[in-house]
């Protein structure tokens, strides 16, 4: 049986869906065809169902289903476990959260983007805000935030649901997801589960990529709800893996992830006072990376590390109703520890002594911030939105050779931001100015060990059009920005982090034109173009000119779809320059792949999917990429890091 579970929403805002606006419904609602590109659903802001299928092959972790937003980059290391970028801008500089609540990797390398541990079929709702136009997703939002959401549920009466689905393709490709919704009146229990496995793929030119990866991950969450404006939640998330990687002289032979959170909500408070939510979160990555364990040895010397990192984080906000001002006001706290042991030798035992080697702490973080963001309506057709933050953040060595006086450092940190939203019949136009500043992250100070960094600091401009009428729909998003110390990660002597001035401007379009009752046409074009003002170069890992043209048949119980995707070569580079996830190699050529989609309704509760990724076998490479440095058999090692060839996958959903 389906249940008849309300969402938890927040009180509604007045006016215009914004970025803080958090549980509010989208703007646009997402249609019934397979999604090929996400579009804007509000100033700003895009809005994602995990449970929607997706073209390219279904993702099986957050990156995976990131990469159909447009200006969405994934820097390709393996198989899985990409690193995101946004506009070009990614590790630090883009917020990653998993309800409210920071996820972070723990390699010192970046083997672990946070998205890795994030299966998104497990989430109700993935929201990504462009620029630095919130505050309350926490500290540093140069670039912006993603946040995966999970919704409580509220029952009037015992019910349950079970949601599931199996997905088979090439290279070995399984994942399977199951998911059971079950509870009263009086409260609910969510359990969810999936397991991702593939072998190495092969790219274009039939190439083997060293790209395995086995993980098995599973939350719960426990939900009181004695009334229907209270809430108090428990939950779990556990997540364990192993990875391959073509860019390195190592793999990743453990991935394990346990986190834990507390949540307690109170609404409709007084008239005045609209919601209290207070959340306590509590995280530990545990990872292994060694040269032997999914690899044959090369060399005499067996090696293996353990990094592992603790983060602890909690927040306290309150929704307020004040006439035609709604505003959240909040504190939110991170404390963000690592630690590391090693060990090497002559055989594997001597590797795995890892185990018994004492820890060496490496490098401690916390942060404490304040912020208030505001809606105020200013009129039947304008909004103007707003908000400030502060925080502090202390960064610390565990390392007697740093130099002393960067032992311990202390920050200061500024954001805020305004924006004005005017809607006119079926459009909405939006401008704003957003400012955000961020503190060296841990691989930058761990590259600067000799010379401290400035904090980096974001003047960006963002204007758009929102348009909507009947069968056609589009958007426009731009900006322009000026980044005062921008944090380069240089390896063109040797690897170092330092601060250069950079100036930043680009956006993305999109439109849909349904043309008949069951056809859609589809495009979205995204650009960026970054510049290095203090070195005179293109700012380093600034992604191409892409487009995307789908066109889609869909009657309701058949679906039909082709991708056309179109990526500009990439003349503009900084070789050995970029950020803490990579560096610009030399330029990249252009390339244009297609790929077909094809689903079927079979009953009300059971749905069928299946496509042909890189439908022409095309053989290509990203200029977002890693260099690839581990061939497998006799492949010649290719540069950058090939995309799959030809892939096929079939999809088996239901929901009872």
């Amino acid at each position: 049986m389906k249940h008849h579970s309300v969402v938890t929403l927040s009180l509604p805002l007045l006016g215009l869906a914004t970025a803080h606006a958090a549980e509010q419904a989208p703007l646009y609602p997402a249609t019934p065809i397979t999604i090929t590109a996400s579009a804007l659903s509000a100033p700003g802001e895009v809005r994602l169902d995990p449970s929607a299928p997706v073209q390219p092959i279904p993702a099986a972790d957050g990156a995976g289903l990131l990469k159909t937003v447009p200006g969405i980059s994934i820097t390709r290391k393996g198989g899985m476990a990409g690193d995101p970028l946004l506009r070009g801008l990614g590790g630090s500089r883009l917020a990653i959260t998993s309800d409210n609540q920071y996820v972070l990797g723990g390699c010192a390398h970046r083997m672990d983007p946070p998205t890795a541990y994030l299966f998104p079929r497990s989430f109700d709702e993935v929201v990504i805000t462009k620029g630095p136009q919130t505050v309350t997703q926490g500290p540093g939002l140069v670039a912006g935030s993603v946040q995966f959401k999970r919704h409580p549920r509220y029952y009037l009466d015992p019910d349950f649901s079970l949601d599931g689905g199996l997905t088979t393709g090439s290279a070995d490709r399984v994942d399977a997801f199951a998911s059971l919704d079950a509870g009263n009146s009086l409260g609910y229990t969510r359990l969810n589960a999936n397991h991702n496995e593939a072998g190495n793929y092969r790219d274009g030119s039939g190439n083997r990529v060293n790209s395995a990866y086995n993980k098995d991950s599973q939350s719960v969450q426990l939900g009181l709800t004695p009334n229907e404006l209270s809430l108090l939640e428990l939950s779990y998330d556990r997540s364990r893996g192993e990875a391959a990687y073509a860019d390195r002289a190592m793999d990743g032979s453990q991935f394990d992830r346990d986190a834990w959170g507390v949540k307690l909500e109170r609404q409709a408070i007084t008239p005045w006072l609209g919601k209290v939510q207070l959340q306590y979160g509590h995280s530990l990555v545990d990872h292994v990376m060694d040269n032997y364990s999914l690899r044959p040895l090369e060399g005499m010397m067996y090696k293996a590390m353990n990094p592992e990192r603790t983060t602890n984080t909690a927040r306290l906000l309150a929704e307020l109703n004040l006439g035609a001002h709604q505003t959240q006001v909040g504190v939110d706290w991170l404390e963000d520890a690592h630690r590391s042991r090693m060990a090497m030798g002559m055989n594997q035992a001597a590797a795995d002594g890892y185990i018994n080697k004492p820890w060496k702490d490496t490098q401690t973080f916390e942060n404490i911030g304040v912020f208030v963001e505001d809606n105020w309506l200013l009129n039947d057709r304008q909004t103007l939105v707003s908000g400030l933050r502060l925080d502090h953040t202390e960064a610390r060595y565990h390392n007697n050779a740093v130099a002393a006086a960067l032992q311990q450092q202390e920050y200061d940190l500024y954001a805020g931001f305004v924006r004005l939203e005017h809607r006119l019949q079926n459009w909405i136009w939006y401008a704003g100015y957003g400012q955000a500043e961020r503190a060296p992250d841990f691989w930058e100070r761990d590259k600067s060990q000799t010379a401290a960094l400035n904090t980096e600091t974001n003047h960006q401009l963002d204007t758009g059009l929102l348009y909507r009428n009947g069968n056609l729909s589009g958007s426009v998003s731009l900006f322009a920005g000026y980044v005062d110390d921008f944090i380069l990660v240089d390896n063109t002597t040797s690897p170092q982090a330092r601060n250069v001035d950079a100036r930043r401007v680009g956006g993305e379009a999109e439109a849909s034109w349904r043309f008949t009752d069951n056809w859609t046409l589809a495009s979205n074009l995204s650009y960026t173009h970054g510049q290095n003002l203090s070195d005179d170069l293109p700012l380093g890992q600034t992604p191409p000119l892409e487009l995307n043209t789908s066109l889609g048949y869909d009657n309701g119980s058949q679906e039909l779809a082709l991708l056309m995707r179109n990526v500009a070569s990439q003349h503009r580079f900084a070789e050995g320059q970029g950020n803490i996830i990579g560096q610009d190699t030399g330029p990249s050529a252009g390339f244009t792949v297609f790929s077909l989609n094809a689903g079927w309704q079979v009953t009300p509760t059971v749905k069928l999917a299946a496509g042909v990724d890189n439908l022409l076998d095309k053989d290509y490479s990203e200029f977002i990429n890693k260099q690839e440095s581990y061939p497998l058999g006799d492949n010649p090692v290719t540069g950058r890091i090939g995309e799959p060839g030809r892939q096929w996958w079939a999809e088996l959903q239901f929901s009872l």
